[in-house]
């Protein structure tokens, strides 16, 4: 049910990408700054009630402490999905989560294969989202198994490829074993419009009912890193609406908001 309008203010300052395209992207390195001097209004569409709008954050680009929580929950943010690795996540969410809980986000710990304490962080009663962009899923199986085994009790994501976009995922596999895919339908570096947008996130739904959070790109592609119009951000994420769990936008730094 639509319930109201809701404004995302995301100042584009300091923005930055991955250093490798989305379709091959398998492990995090620096990314590589994008300076702008735009600074846009996105305006979420109406939303209803259990709808996720999940945000990106590398704290390695924009750390937590320039981040305005209380500025991002009245925007509309409801997940934030915080990226850390066997070295920092003891130190990095307990303050992401403190600083979420006061404003009401939920808090997920962002990793890739090879991440060791999935059982540590459900103990803190934060969500895993397991990063699998691979050509070789079946082979990451058992680690998706085993993580699920050691996240009982709390969210486990998996952020993937898209099916038939991007070649065979298997999420008739990996499907049973989350909470919910987050398929990359980034339209601008695998070239769909907003049709194949919609009538995509309308068949991901038909055959994983309820198992869909669509990723989307929030600037032009890999190759062009201008941020995307308000317009432009609010027609994807109408399109996907009725199909889906709700949406996670992706980019590195999407917004350098101040205390």
């Amino acid at each position: 049910m639509i319930i109201s309008w809701l404004a995302l203010s995301l100042v584009l300052s300091s923005v930055v990408v991955a250093s490798s395209t989305p379709a091959f992207r398998t492990t995090e390195t620096a990314p590589v700054p994008y300076i702008s001097s735009v600074t846009s209004t996105y305006l979420i569409p109406p939303t209803g009630t259990g709808f996720i709008v999940g945000y990106y954050i590398n704290p390695n680009v924009t750390p937590l402490s320039k981040i305005n929580f209380t500025e991002l929950e009245k925007s509309g943010i409801t997940d934030i999905y915080v990226l850390v690795n066997n070295d920092n996540y003891s130190s990095v969410l307990p303050e992401a989560k403190k600083r979420a809980d006061a404003v009401g986000i939920k808090t997920h710990a962002w990793v890739f294969p090879g991440f060791r304490y999935a059982s540590e962080v459900a103990g803190l009663n934060i969500g895993v989202h397991l990063d699998v962009e691979t050509y070789d899923m079946p082979s990451y199986i058992p680690e998706i198994k085993a993580m699920r085994e050691a996240t009982q009790g709390v969210t486990f994501s998996l952020c993937v490829k898209p099916e038939i976009w991007d070649g065979n995922q298997y999420y008739n596999r990996i499907a049973p074993l989350c909470d919910y895919l987050v398929p990359m339908l980034y339209i601008g570096d695998y070239q769909h419009g907003l049709t194949g947008l919609k009538n995509w996130a309308w068949v991901y739904n038909v055959l994983y009912p309820r198992k869909i959070v669509a990723g989307l790109q929030t600037y032009q592609s890999y190759q062009n890193t201008t941020p995307v119009s308000q317009n432009n951000l609010f027609s994807q994420i109408r399109a996907v609406q009725p199909n889906t769990r709700g949406v996670v936008l992706f980019r590195y730094g999407l917004s350098n908001l101040s205390d």
